[in-house]
């Protein structure tokens, strides 16, 4: 081996040595941005290395050949993952697709195999041996291998250039990281380009590769590569969940992140250059609030409700190194889970001052009532005062019951199923006491709720109905102020009286102008004036001496519950009428959840 032969032999092996301890350290940090295409690109510089390595060093004209075909598979290798490595490393890491590294793949994979099988010599023409060459081997160059070369050194400009461009605008963080990669791009190609096109027909492309690994170094231990490397402007933009508008001084649209066009419900990629008016629609009130956050030097925020759903807009002024202002940055934020949790824990808070009112007075009262009658059923030994005592008893059971009703209802109804309206009326009807009256169901339509609550709905309504629906039934202080609402109000009251059966019904009606659905319950009793129509729904409202008033609140909770709202408003026969609006109603011939209650059927049967 001459000198020169022994100074590349050793130039060889340091460069397949640090190859393969860079790879390994590189492989190490893998979880890191760029970190894995970087381990690719060392390992082929290691394998390129290697085989020349052996190229040298062995006598044998076999070895020597299939070492010279081997080290293409490093040099497919490295081309690709270092180019892959500044798509990711520069912030364009949304190139790097399963469908880009497949298409880049393919050079390399044709290359190989042209070197292996090397079909009329296309690839190379190995000719004798040459103890004079350092491979050992005299070789003459295809136009394959032509075209490869183009194409690799294509490749490598495109990667070197990603990392100058990206040495230029990044922030000081990451220029020597940067410029550390640059130079581990550049010299590799540089020192094969001196083998493949200059003068020198020893191949030093491993030289520049041992460069690469000292500048891979530098950037590994002193500018910490495994441990800090850039965000990328679009990953931090396409992963934040809040909408990122950037707006300028003329409220044309400059820039707008995923997210926030998820907010706009648009797949519309020409958005930017657009004015906001012309995005947000003709809608006076949003142009208006966005005109009013924008009308002032200072960061603010406000709160908008758009097609049932709750937004924080929060905008800020941009200035630029001048401290010229030259537009805002919008963020908006979806809080509509935010808003409905607030309004479920205002809903706690309510039923808690409620517990603490029933228990501070209305349970209160019928104690005091009951320890009243005990010491004059103690005093004079008068067992009639028991009676008295008894109701006392009942009605605390009542009011505890109710208030445990409203505990439970008030939870947002989570597993609705479809039921039977009709068959839950009559279950509700046979738990209420219903005297002479009678209840009629319209149709047998199956609703989208829970069974459980909804019966406790209907119960409410029906015994609304049958103890206030007579009007012989009516206390004397009710019946005052029913003739009062009536002579104030534009309803008439000149109906006729209800008869003394109660007629009560239930069933479903569409509305004509949405087409939605919704349930109703009736009746021909004295009705509810309008002006106590809202009033009847709330806590405490009662027009008898029993009970906490909390049946019809119940009724409203289990509305809300469901999504429903509720309406009061007058029967055809001049009675009240309970109306329930967005209520889900399901084809039983086209959803085999109604099987429930056919299944319950045949439960009970055998």
């Amino acid at each position: 081996m001459t000198v020169s032969h022994a100074v590349l032999f050793v130039a060889y092996a340091v460069a397949t040595a640090v190859g393969a301890v860079l790879t390994v350290v590189m492989w190490h940090y893998r979880e890191r941005v760029g970190a894995t295409p970087l381990a690719a690109t060392l390992l082929g510089t290691a394998i390129f290395s290697a085989s020349r390595l052996v190229g040298t060093a062995s006598d044998s004209y076999t070895i020597s050949v299939f070492a010279e075909r081997f080290l293409y598979v490093g040099v497919g290798l490295s081309v690709v993952a270092v180019l892959v490595f500044a798509l990711v490393y520069t912030g364009r890491e949304r190139f790097v697709r399963k469908e880009t590294i497949a298409l880049l793949s393919i050079e390399p994979i044709v290359v190989v195999a042209l070197a292996f099988s090397n079909p009329g010599n296309v690839f190379f023409t190995a000719l004798e041996p040459d103890p004079t060459l350092v491979t050992g081997v005299a070789v003459e160059w295809g136009v394959a291998f032509q075209l490869h070369t183009i194409y690799s050194y294509f490749l490598m400009t495109v990667a070197t250039a990603l990392i100058l461009e990206f040495l230029i605008t990044s922030r000081s963080l990451y220029r020597g990281q940067a410029l550390a990669l640059l130079g581990g791009a550049t010299f590799p190609w540089l020192f094969n380009a001196v083998h493949v096109v200059g003068p020198v027909s020893a191949d030093t492309t491993p030289i520049g590769y041992v460069v690469m690994g000292g500048l891979h170094s530098v950037a590994i231990v002193r500018y910490r590569l495994g441990d800090i490397v850039p965000i990328a402007h679009d990953r931090v933009l396409d992963t934040i969940s809040e909408g990122i508008f950037v707006v300028d001084r003329q409220g044309r649209l400059v820039d707008v992140n995923p997210a926030g066009r998820a907010i706009l419900a648009t797949g519309d990629e020409r958005l930017a250059g657009r004015h906001v008016d012309s995005i947000i629609g003709d809608v006076p009130d949003r142009q208006s609030v966005f005109a009013e956050l924008t009308d002032t030097a200072e960061p603010s925020t406000t709160d908008v409700t758009v097609d049932g759903r709750h937004y924080e807009v929060r905008v800020t002024p941009i200035e630029d190194d001048r401290d010229r202002h030259v537009g805002w940055l919008v963020l908006i934020a979806d809080v509509t889970d935010r808003h409905r949790r607030e309004r479920e824990l205002e809903r706690q808070n309510d039923r808690l001052e409620q517990f603490a009112r029933v228990v501070s007075h209305d349970l209160r009262n019928p104690l005091n009532v009951a320890n009243g009658y005990l010491e004059m059923a103690r005093e004079t030994g008068d067992e009639t005062y028991l009676a008295e005592i008894e109701h006392s008893h009942e009605r605390m059971e009542t009011i505890i019951e109710d208030v445990l009703a409203l505990a439970r209802t008030g939870q947002p109804v989570t597993d609705p199923e479809p039921v039977s309206l009709a068959a839950l009326a009559e279950r509700a009807w046979d738990g209420v006491e219903t005297g002479a009256a009678t209840l009629t169901v319209d149709g047998d339509a199956r609703i989208v709720a829970d069974e459980d609550r909804v019966r406790r709905l209907l119960e409410n309504l029906f015994r609304n109905s049958i103890e206030h629906g007579v009007e012989d039934d009516l206390s004397p202080e009710l019946e005052a102020r029913l003739n009062d609402d009536r002579a104030d109000s534009s309803v008439s009251g000149d109906h006729d009286p209800p008869a003394e059966s109660l007629e009560v019904a239930a069933g479903l009606f569409t509305e004509i102008e949405s087409d939605r659905h919704g349930i109703y319950v009736e009746d021909d009793g004295v009705g509810i004036p309008p002006s106590k129509r809202e009033a009847v729904f709330e806590d405490g409202y009662s027009t008898g001496s029993d009970g906490a008033g909390l049946g019809l609140s119940i009724v409203r909770q289990i509305a809300d519950a469901h999504g429903w709202t509720v309406e009061v408003t007058e029967s055809a026969s001049g009675g009240a009428r309970f109306e329930f609006h967005g209520v889900e109603v399901v084809d039983p011939d086209h959803d085999p959840r109604h099987d429930r209650d056919a299944r319950r059927a045949v439960s009970s049967a055998e």
